[in-house]
């Protein structure tokens, strides 16, 4: 009876020993897993692809992040076609309209929508906001008007000769006459296709015909789209002409469609040539009928 009962015994103590020594081997097992496991391309389980863990960018010495360039560069969308190696005028011509149209509607959309605020704040009952006056404030900024206090209707009618669209029309048939076509020196090298001047030493290329004394170099630009910008900027803010923004005023007034035609007039400033620069591009619009460019905003035809 006494053996019976210490083989129980014994049976008891070796499986409460057993029991205790299998969950560390099970412990050890899952420890040696996880050591494993890679930890930059672990698996997301939800979506079955890797979950790439990334590394933070090296610094320089100056502790500023640099950055990481992966993959081959990409041909700028924006880049301007070969119009040299085009030998068939009407397709030139073609393309060199339709790759500067869009940049000349965008600008003047943004115009539109300027002047439509304008208009907004006027026809409000109630005194400009403090955001509207901030507004107004940079506006005038921009467009070189004197700074006011006090921004009564008067004050505020002021900005609208300047806030408003360049046809088209106008736009494309002084960028082929100073371009040649987009073939010419200070297109090819600096995006410059309306022979904007700027007078600080090195902002562009210095025309090879330059007089000894004189100190203007041909602004150099970043892509096409920034010289458009700048030449409406340019026919808006100018004093030079002035005659174009109150003839396109008068325009607005009688309720008549803004036309290069129309505005081409107030351009006598900007080119030594004066009124034979003016009559080359009436011609250039009339030839390539350009008014097929307006936007619906202009409703009649140039003649």
């Amino acid at each position: 009876m006494e053996r019976k009962i210490l083989w129980v015994l014994s049976f008891l103590v070796i499986f409460i020993l057993w029991l205790k020594l299998e969950p560390i081997k099970q412990s050890q097992s899952n420890d040696q897993t996880v050591v494993d496991v890679d930890p930059k391309s672990q698996i997301d389980e939800d979506k079955g692809q890797p979950n790439i863990v990334k590394e933070p960018p090296v610094k320089d010495k100056k502790d500023k992040a640099t950055p990481q360039i992966t993959g081959k560069a990409v041909k700028d969308e924006n880049s301007p076609p070969d119009f040299a190696k085009i030998t068939d005028t009407q397709e030139k011509k073609d393309t060199f309209f339709h790759y500067l149209l869009p940049y000349v509607i965008e600008k003047n959309a943004l115009l539109i929508r300027d002047r439509e605020k304008i208009y907004e704040i006027l026809n409000n009952k109630e005194p400009p906001s403090r955001e509207d006056k901030r507004w107004l404030k940079a506006l005038r900024g921009i467009f070189r008007l004197e700074k006011v206090d006090v921004y009564t209707h008067d004050i505020i009618r002021e900005l609208l000769p300047h806030v408003d669209i360049i046809p088209e029309s106008l736009a494309l048939a002084q960028a082929a006459n100073e371009s040649a076509w987009g073939t010419s020196r200070f297109a090819l090298e600096g995006n410059n296709y309306f022979g904007q001047w700027c007078f600080r030493k090195g902002c562009g290329l210095v025309p090879v015909n330059r007089d000894y004394d004189a100190d203007h170099e041909v602004k150099r630009f970043k892509n096409a789209k920034e010289s458009v910008f700048a030449y409406i900027d340019n026919l808006n803010i100018n004093a030079a002409y002035k005659d174009l923004r109150k003839k396109r005023s008068e325009l607005r007034s009688s309720e008549e469609p803004i036309t290069g035609i129309a505005l081409a007039s107030g351009l006598l400033n900007y080119s030594q040539r004066g009124q034979d620069y003016i009559d080359e591009i009436e011609e250039l619009i009339r030839y390539n009928k350009l008014w097929k460019y307006n936007q619906k905003r202009d409703t009649l035809i140039e003649k």
